[in-house]
């Protein structure tokens, strides 16, 4: 058997990067051109790779955990980074059936954010928020109100899809107190790098998460809610509410109601 050791390698993003020093991967945050040594990218990176910890601008990287805790997520300076260390999220157990992270996506400039409950199983899949059937009821309602998907940021309190297998078919599970609890340090993170004027809640799950309490929908509906960060909290109905009416003459009556909650949150920007 050969004792030769794997030659060193390194592996550079703008969101992580990933050393091999022949033993052992380094993790560390991501870097672009600007921010890598003036003898440029490819050199760079074999410089680094080739010298590995004895080369101090690699000790100057903080090295940050394969599975991130509470506190570097708490400490994460951006989006991308948010999304990079959500791929290796193990805080709760969701993650070992789901297929993978689902992130928030949208304008990372945005003043309004939608929350939603929890990626479904197009979701699951695509790895984008609300782009399976109540995502697209979803999209048509907040253009009928004035809005575009394209100017706002769109994400869940959960992560993760939650289901039970029936057959070949994955049937969505209402996620528990603790799916939320352990996902509450994204959407924190998300709405502390993004801070939003507004922040819309659609349905209960996303209400009690961001929130923080008990939450009947009826009730809180459709009012302008002071959050702690002083900007503005809206609840309303998830999208599949609406798609789970019986009938014609419901599903027009709510979904009128549910473009003029979108169109009071997208209101309450110019106040």
């Amino acid at each position: 058997m050969s004792n030769l050791r794997p030659a060193p390698w390194i592996v550079i993003s703008p969101e992580r990067t990933l050393y091999w020093d022949g033993r052992h991967p380094h993790f560390g945050p991501g870097f672009t051109g600007d921010d890598l040594p003036s003898s440029g990218l490819v050199e760079s990176a074999r410089s680094l790779a080739t010298a590995g910890s004895s080369n101090a601008w690699w000790n100057g990287i903080a090295p940050v955990r394969l599975h991130p805790a509470p506190e570097d997520i708490a400490s994460s300076p951006s989006l991308a980074s948010l999304r990079a260390g959500a791929i290796d999220c193990r805080m709760c157990e969701l993650c070992g059936p789901a297929t993978r992270t689902v992130s928030g996506e949208g304008n990372p400039k945005a003043r309004i954010i939608f929350v939603g409950e929890q990626p479904g199983d197009q979701e699951d899949l695509q790895g984008r928020p609300f782009v399976g059937p109540a995502g697209q009821l979803f999209d048509r309602a907040l253009r009928d109100a004035g809005g575009h998907r394209a100017d706002a940021w769109i994400t869940n309190a959960v992560k993760h899809f939650k289901f039970t297998l029936k057959g070949s078919r994955r049937i969505h599970q209402k996620p528990d107190v603790s799916d939320v609890a352990a996902c509450a340090p994204w959407l924190a993170a998300e709405r502390r790098v993004l801070a939003p004027g507004v922040t819309v809640m659609l349905g209960v799950t996303a209400a009690s998460a961001v929130l923080g309490r008990p939450v009947t929908v009826s009730r809180e509906r459709s009012r302008h809610i002071p959050l702690e960060d002083g900007s503005i909290g809206l609840v309303t109905v998830h999208p599949s509410y609406l798609l789970r009416l019986p009938d014609e003459e419901s599903k027009t009556r709510e979904y009128t109601k549910f473009v003029t909650d979108l169109r009071m949150a997208i209101s309450a920007l110019a106040g």
